[in-house]
């Protein structure tokens, strides 16, 4: 189309202006222009990757991922996006770290909301000293402390968010408030008239003029009137006719470029409405695509966010939590190669070494006289793996032993059913007593 080499223009001035704002440490002002920039041009790849380290340097590291990964998708090769992502997956636990500090916060702001405002002041305390950057976390800390009168811890709080962006505008309203309440912004206005104050003159520093021979009235008033006269005689005569003909010169000749200027804007503007529409429609059609692409991209972070959780979980040993999350994947969303193969990953330690260790929780349970627990643990392994005949064979025999005799003999009727050439069919047959 015509008009794109003028919108990469337009795109490249928003970058160069937010590059501009982030060397400033004005992490907030260069967001907008970056925004701004892939508004006009979604594959400037340099806009993409810089927002994103803003999101990560203001403590919003799924946002950061978002875009990076958006970015590599849109530009594959030699990407600096690929290498930021490879850098966070290096570190072991950043993401469940990140997750689990956002869910702390949401959990200290419900609270306050709620009245507790003591407990999220001690929550968010911890969450903003693993992670000072968390901006979201040291705002809400610094509006809880201004609440309860302590406003020099609030002015810490916010000092830590303006010391990563310098010009973050909710935070400046905050330390301003903080100023008036400490008195530190009375010190500084009094300092700064002090600075451009000017000392009043005494009279000791007037300097008086010698008194010089006077001039009679009459001679006065003499010179004055024939001043007058003549100046408007040479103004008339001499000044006034060449005034008006520069005037009447410039006039027209104003006149003329204006004409052919108006004429221009007619046919500019005939021009430009004439491809309005056609414009307008493409920018829809391209915003839709691009808020569509972003949203299945926003879905590729979460189940990788899901996935990588599941399989440090495994790594860790703690089974049951990696059981609920891997229970609660959404595998429609998951159909690019990198999320493909993490789910095999994790389809390979859930029903294997996970769900061994889930059913032998179970069985453990069950040998400590908590039937209760025993259950869910059995029937956690079943969500797992639901045609294991084994676990359902324990299953059914821990229900026959609490007599809940109809579940019990549905169980072994479907391992009779579903499993006959399987050992526990016959053993079924006889707990059932057929």
């Amino acid at each position: 189309m015509r008009y794109r080499p003028d919108l990469i223009k337009i795109s490249k001035a928003y970058y160069n202006r937010g590059l501009e704002r982030a060397k400033l440490n004005d992490l907030s002002g260069a967001a907008v222009y970056l925004k701004k920039s892939l508004i006009y041009d979604k594959y400037r790849t340099e806009a993409r990757n810089l927002l994103g380290l803003i999101f990560y340097e203001s403590g919003e590291t799924a946002d950061a991922i978002v875009q990076w990964v958006v970015s590599i998708n849109l530009d594959p090769r030699d990407n600096d996006a690929d290498r930021y992502l490879d850098e966070i997956q290096r570190k072991p636990g950043v993401l469940s770290e990140a997750s689990a500090l956002v869910r702390r916060f949401n959990q200290a702001l419900e609270i306050a909301q709620n009245g507790g405002e003591d407990f999220a002041m001690v929550e968010l305390s911890d969450i903003t000293r693993k992670k000072p950057n968390y901006i979201k976390a040291q705002l809400l800390l610094a509006i809880l402390y201004m609440q309860a009168g302590e406003h020099i811890k609030a002015g810490k709080a916010l000092m830590a968010v303006l010391d990563i962006d310098r010009n973050h505008p909710q935070a400046t309203i905050l330390m301003d408030e903080v100023k008036r309440a400490t008195g530190k912004a009375e010190v500084e206005r009094a300092k700064l008239k002090n600075a451009y104050s000017h000392r009043e003159l005494e009279e000791g520093d007037v300097i008086i003029p010698k008194t010089r021979a006077g001039t009679s009235l009459d001679k006065v008033v003499i010179y004055i009137t024939a001043g007058i006269i003549i100046g408007l005689v040479s103004f008339y005569l001499l000044i006034l006719p060449s005034v008006r003909r520069i005037y009447n010169r410039a006039l027209n000749d104003s006149i003329i470029q204006n004409s052919a200027e108006l004429s221009d804007v007619n046919a500019r503007y005939s021009e430009l409405s004439d491809s309005y529409d056609e414009l307008n429609a493409e920018f829809q059609d391209v915003s839709q695509r691009l808020n569509a692409y972003e949203e299945q991209n926003i879905n590729f972070t979460s189940a990788y966010e899901s996935l990588n959780s599941i399989i440090s979980d495994c790594a860790a040993g703690n089974y049951e939590a990696a059981a609920d999350k891997y229970l609660q994947l959404d595998r429609s969303i998951i159909t690019s190669e990198p999320l493909i193969s993490q789910l095999q990953e994790a389809d390979r330690l859930m029903l294997n070494d996970g769900f061994t260790a889930i059913s032998e929780m179970g069985t453990a349970q069950w040998n400590g006289g908590n039937l209760s627990a025993a259950e869910n643990y059995y029937r956690l392994a079943l969500n797992i793996k639901p045609d294991d005949p084994e676990v359902m064979f324990l299953l059914a025999r821990l229900l026959q032993s609490q007599d809940r005799i109809s579940e019990a003999n549905e169980i072994f009727d479907k391992i009779v059913g579903e499993h006959p050439e399987s050992p526990y069919a016959q053993r079924s047959i006889d707990a059932r007593g057929y």
